[in-house]
């Protein structure tokens, strides 16, 4: 069976060496977060070693020390299983799949990636040549924010992401959902891990506060921060209970008493007191760093 590109895809992007690019790439360029995705995507993970080892030693090597092992909700994710059709929202580099793919022998027949940077969806072309993950899918990369996803309703099984929403300002997050439970089949699943930060975790607030204190030590790419009950209002919102069974949300076991560092100062013994930190199940939504959302049957407990 054939794969159904939307009309939107057609008409409003044109394809170049593997990735798909809106017409209006000119103006996305000039966008300050486009920007900066593009800076850092050009050494993000140290990937660009990967050029420099080439194809033949890259295969060689554990694909992980490049990529690095994700954990979280992946952790939980079953085993041999095949969705007709996956999207990867913020797909980067292809770090999330690959390790899916590799570890879990999670498979598809069509793979759309988005990501608004070029040189991240260069590094996935790079890295799917080496390591062939999913490899009997058929690779659509969109090169472009996600807020307005260029695909038909109803038309992915399985919606991805990792890391990445708290990237994105709260009302692009909005319109991300809608879309998200646009394209999402009827009986389809999602996975959002480590996805929204939590606004009441106290490394949350008092990196905020140092913010505020040493702006020119502020990180312009964590835009958002939620709490659990306005991600689940998020999710409600979006009506993607909608699409597939009810959702999920819960605290990333990630917790955070101290940040790491306040503006450009090292706070000494924070990754070791965070570490030992264990709070009761009342007060895990306090201290988690962030919030997980996933669709109820789609991982193992």
């Amino acid at each position: 069976m054939s794969i159904s590109i939307s009309p939107q895809l057609q008409e409003d992007f044109q394809h170049h060496d593997g990735i798909f690019f809106p017409n209006d790439y000119e103006a996305l360029s000039a966008v300050g977060q486009k920007q900066l995705w593009d800076k850092i995507g050009s050494t993000y993970y140290q990937t660009h070693k990967a050029e420099e080892l080439g194809e033949a030693a890259l295969r060689t090597i554990d694909y992980q020390q490049i990529t690095g092992k994700i954990g979280g909700l992946w952790n939980r994710f079953p085993h041999d299983r095949h969705f007709e059709t996956i999207l990867e929202i913020g797909c980067g580099y292809g770090r999330a799949s690959i390790n899916l793919s590799k570890e879990k022998t999670l498979s598809c027949r069509q793979y759309y990636g988005i990501d608004i940077s070029e040189p991240l969806l260069r590094r996935l072309i790079y890295f799917k040549q080496t390591y062939d993950f999913y490899p009997s899918a058929e690779f659509t990369l969109i090169c472009d924010s996600a807020e307005t996803l260029p695909l038909n309703d109803n038309s992915v099984d399985l919606i991805i992401s990792n890391a990445v929403l708290m990237h994105i300002q709260t009302e692009k997050v909005e319109k991300l959902l809608l879309e998200a439970a646009r394209v999402l089949k009827p009986g389809g699943a999602f996975v959002l891990n480590n996805s929204f930060h939590n606004r009441n975790c106290p490394g949350h607030i008092l990196r905020n506060l140092s913010r505020k204190v040493f702006p020119l030590g502020a990180n312009s790419i964590y835009l958002n921060q939620q709490t659990l009950d306005e991600v689940e209002s998020l999710l409600d919102r979006a009506e993607i209970a909608k699409k597939c069974s009810k959702f999920v949300v819960e605290p990333n076991p990630h917790y955070v008493l101290l940040p790491e560092e306040l503006g450009r100062f090292q706070v000494p013994f924070a990754s070791e007191v965070n570490r030992r930190l264990k709070p009761p199940d009342a007060q895990k939504s306090i201290f988690a760093y962030s919030f997980n959302a996933y669709s109820a049957g789609v991982l193992v407990s």
